[in-house]
């Protein structure tokens, strides 16, 4: 199995953005991690757990152990990061609090031992946070708040909670809080709606890269950038990442607003009004609209979407922006350049201004891979083509940017900053994309 290394180096200063967090950040230990952002935890590191005391049945809730029905060679005595309860984060809420618990003995009784498990806890609690907030914010936007109404204080302290563990996952230092509050997590048990299964974007390896290059070649040059736009679902781990990561690397502060804006996955939704204008009233509870039409009047604005095939998303996002009276420049973290071979006619350089050359992982063959941890099948996972794609990330950029060359239909300014990533991206360690089935054979 393909693995990654990630090491966020020190940034300049504290984040100016969020001063609840004052803490200068540090750089994390490194970590390996897999296609879709999975770390092993070694039998070393499970030994200092069980002398910490942490409590065995919460890590089988957890972190499944990687040998399943068909263990791998070198699965044995080893625990996977991510597992059932990830992929399905209403089913571990009542375990929440107890693995905010677990990090806090393991920072106490084992402090830098065990860099993988802290991770792990970590990547597990922002989970939690994060597909609790969306869930309220799914909720707020489709069924907007009442007098007394317990839901818009909640959303602010899991964005407040989903913030600082992405800050710790990344490097930073963070005071919390990593646990909910305990009123918050009975308004989620409470709340059936708008659970999603994963995110498509939740690598921290992919995010930690892709920020240091938006800091470095989009925002650092562009001081006149002084906001992110992420649509969600898929974005919204980079865009908390981003709320720290962002500001702490540029030494200025850079906001960060959310829209659950999407179409791919998101049909049910009417985004579109009839003259083709977006419905901000779809996107987002009215608190965070106001804050988005205040930010966006007379600035430039990114807008990052995770995975972009068709840019329906960046099109309508950036109609949004210059409906708000700002301006829009647009971001895909991955691109399906696999597309262009399909249908001649295919073209996305009027939605993306700066396009990834990463190739998409394909919502098929991440569905393959969560589905087997979501069975509770490590051996299967583990043993996923997926994980054994020839050649290098940065090889298959170079082959998107000769295709991008061919179409002819990229400005000159969009080739440069393709050029700029490519050059970026040889210091990535990220693994390489594999193919659907389909195209691999096409």
């Amino acid at each position: 199995m393909t693995t990654t290394t990630t090491t966020l180096p020190p940034p300049p200063r504290a984040n100016t953005a969020h001063p609840a967090y004052p803490a200068p950040p540090v750089s994390g230990s490194a970590v390996a991690c897999d296609l879709l952002g999975l770390v092993r935890i070694p039998a070393a590191e499970l030994h200092l757990a069980a002398n910490a005391g942490l409590d065995p049945a919460l890590l089988d809730t957890f972190l499944p152990a990687a040998g399943g029905p068909r263990p791998a060679a070198g699965a044995r005595n080893i625990r996977l990061s991510r597992g059932p309860a990830y992929y399905q984060p209403r089913t571990a809420l009542p375990s929440w609090a107890a693995l905010g618990e677990a990090l806090g003995r393991l920072d106490h009784r084992a402090p830098g031992q065990a860099p993988a498990l802290r991770h792990a806890l970590l990547d597990n609690l922002h989970n939690l946070a994060a597909a609790g907030a969306y869930t309220l914010w799914h909720g707020l936007t489709d069924r907007p708040s009442l007098t007394d109404d317990p839901r818009p204080a909640a959303l602010e302290r899991l964005l407040e909670t989903a913030t600082s563990t992405a800050a710790a996952l990344h490097g930073h230092r963070a005071a919390g809080p990593f646990a909910p509050h305990p009123g918050d997590l009975a308004l989620l048990q409470a709340h059936e709606a708008g659970w999603r299964a994963f995110r498509e974007l939740d690598n921290p390896v992919k995010i930690g890269n892709e920020l240091r290059f938006l800091a470095e070649h989009v925002l650092a040059p562009r001081p006149d950038i002084t906001a992110v736009l992420a649509p969600l679902y898929g974005s919204l781990s980079l865009a908390l990442a981003a709320r720290t990561v962002l500001p702490a690397l540029l030494g200025r502060p850079v906001d960060v607003h959310l829209v659950r804006l999407g179409f791919h996955d998101q049909g049910n939704v009417a985004y579109l009004g009839a003259s083709g204008t977006v419905r901000h009233r779809a996107t987002a509870p009215r608190a965070y609209r106001d804050r988005l039409t205040a930010a966006a009047r007379d600035t430039t604005l990114l807008v990052i979407d995770d995975n972009v095939g068709y840019g329906d998303t960046l099109r309508a996002s950036r109609q949004l922006v210059e409906q708000l009276g700002g301006r829009a420049v647009t971001r895909s973290v991955e691109s399906a350049w696999t597309l262009y071979h399909r249908s001649g006619r295919h073209d996305i350089a009027d939605a993306a201004d700066l396009p990834s050359l990463r190739p998409n992982l394909h919502h098929s063959i991440q569905t393959r891979l969560t589905g087997h941890l979501l069975r509770g099948d490590t051996g299967a996972y583990l043993s996923d083509g997926a994980h054994r794609t020839a050649g290098t990330l940065h090889r298959q950029m170079a082959a998107s940017f000769d295709l991008a060359v061919s179409t002819g239909t990229w400005t000159t300014a969009q080739l440069a900053a393709m050029r700029a990533e490519l050059a970026h991206a040889a210091s990535w360690n990220e693994p390489p994309a594999p193919r659907p089935a389909a195209l691999a054979a096409a």
